[in-house]
């Protein structure tokens, strides 16, 4: 008999959806953590997300909660010694460990390979290339990992131009089949973070210069 799989503890409403939506929050164009709200197609708030930044501690580390303030899912991007780390690291409420994002540094345009705790790659994740998002919505599509077969779609939504300039908030709408395994899903949820933090780096950075 087949066993069906296990869906890690708080994120049993990802079984049920095909879509969901990602909004970065900010309240001024000077904050350094990001805070993210998880919205269903129909407006819903189902997941809160809150980045936690110490000097020389990880790049990055989100704890997300459900709206009764559980604990569910971690983000930890390491940093050694304040230097820049590119693999993500995803474990459920309970320490377990789901996978990692590795972002691609011999592409052109901003990748990644989603990969399960052995790493192995189950996913990737191809951005938009040079010059395709500009003043327009950001694609990253998601194939499979021999890239034969497309999975879902990562969108960061152009707001116009103003917004862009003078609104330091991001919103996406992430994508995917409706049977996709719920661990792959909540791995598409962390991607989605992890694309808006380094957006969120090189404008920090811009700023800084």
């Amino acid at each position: 008999m087949e066993r069906l799989p296990i869906t890690p503890p708080g994120l049993e409403y990802l079984v049920q959806v095909s879509q969901f939506h990602v909004n970065q929050t900010q309240t001024s164009l000077w904050e350094s953590h990001c805070i993210y709200d998880v919205i269903s197609p129909d407006g819903l708030l189902v997941y809160g997300g809150i980045q936690h930044r110490e000097f020389c501690g990880p790049t990055m580390d989100v704890r997300i909660h459900n709206t009764q303030g559980h604990n569910v899912l971690n983000l930890l991007l390491p940093s050694d010694f304040c230097s820049w780390d590119t693999t993500l690291q995803i474990s459920d409420s309970s320490g377990n460990l789901l996978g990692y994002i590795e972002k691609n540094l011999a592409s052109f345009t901003t990748s990644f390979n989603i990969l399960n705790p052995f790493h192995q790659i189950c996913l990737k994740v191809k951005g938009p290339g040079w010059g395709e998002d500009f003043m327009s919505d950001a694609n990253y599509q998601v194939v499979s990992a021999d890239k034969s077969v497309s999975v879902g779609l990562i969108t960061r939504v152009w707001r116009g131009f103003s917004k862009e300039v003078f609104n330091p908030t991001d919103n996406y709408v992430v994508q995917f089949p409706h049977d996709l395994d719920v661990t792959m899903k909540a791995m598409l949820l962390a991607c989605t973070m992890f694309i808006d933090l380094l957006l969120h780096e090189e404008r920090r950075k811009r700023r800084n210069n």
